[in-house]
């Protein structure tokens, strides 16, 4: 395959991963311990905030969503 026919298939991939799992917005219930996480409406899982900080864009490792 050619580098260009490539890039834009990788492009797309991408782009369709990204939006199934946005919007994400930062939550925590600290009344029951549970710190800053990301609760995804795009595919309604939970994942841990991305690249060090508290922020949802992009979103860390998936797991189980609190009660």
């Amino acid at each position: 395959m050619q580098p260009k026919v490539l890039l834009v298939l990788s492009a797309l991939v991408a782009g369709l991963a990204y939006a199934q799992v946005q919007p994400c917005f930062n939550q925590a219930d600290p009344d029951h311990s549970i710190g800053n996480y990301c609760f995804c409406e795009g595919d309604g899982l939970c994942y841990f905030p991305g690249s060090g900080s508290n922020d949802c864009n992009p979103t860390g490792d998936e797991f189980p969503c609190p009660e």
